[in-house]
């Protein structure tokens, strides 16, 4: 297993942008990164616990275990109109392994919702980059009346050619829980001096979380 160095998303992005080199628009490395693959009709969900017809296309789970993707049931997408929950008959955790560049910095984001009408103590969820937990706390919340929707973004650098991004489900396994949808891996440009600098607080393992752009209509962005 390979062992991955968190560095603060803050202060790479102040170092870059004081460099003054202006930044490309990020390419998304995953594949299906929307759950929009298989086609769910409009107003119900699937499970499905075999990856085999590209099930949830570009995502891994254990043999076994159920996925559900929905579209627009018991809440609506973030982002296009499938999202999935991570405790369909039980807690799980998907995941996909992308080639990565060793030292190269990743942005990761992903929207979180909460299941409707469910307490925080069922709704937990995990993000993992490798073996590095990155959602410390984990991620929960209560839910409402509708999907309320809430963005996160960690950047981590990778230590090996390939490294993985993981969701899994926490909090009581009850067939209730916590909605992912819109997860995104994008390169982080880092010219010379964010390089530099970027290198200093690889050394001090620094983590940050942030959460941004409450959504809480659960709107299409």
């Amino acid at each position: 297993m390979k062992f991955i160095r968190v560095v603060q998303a803050g202060a790479i992005a102040a170092a870059f942008a004081a460099s003054g080199v202006a930044q490309a628009d990020p390419v998304n490395l995953l594949t299906n990164g929307s759950f929009e693959y298989p086609t769910v009709p409009n107003g119900t969900w699937v499970q499905d616990g075999s990856l085999s017809g590209n099930a949830l296309f570009g995502w891994e789970y254990d043999p076994g275990q159920v996925v559900e993707i929905r579209n627009n049931a018991v809440g609506t997408a973030q982002h296009g109109v499938n999202y999935v929950e991570l405790d369909s008959t039980n807690n799980m955790s998907i995941w996909q392994t992308i080639a990565t560049t060793v030292g190269q910095a990743y942005e990761i984001s992903f929207w979180y919702s909460p299941r409707i009408d469910q307490p925080a103590s069922t709704n937990g969820v995990n993000v993992y980059w490798g073996v590095t937990l990155l959602s410390d706390p984990t991620i929960t919340g209560d839910g409402g009346s509708i999907n309320n929707w809430v963005k996160y973004t960690y950047t981590a650098v990778a230590t090996g050619i390939t490294s993985t991004l993981k969701f899994s489900a926490e909090g009581a396994s009850d067939s209730f829980g916590g909605n992912i949808d819109n997860v995104a891996i994008s390169t982080v440009p880092l010219p010379g001096a964010a390089l530099m600098f970027g290198s200093a607080l690889l050394g001090a393992g620094v983590l940050r979380r942030r959460k941004q752009d409450e959504n809480p209509g659960g709107l299409a962005a």
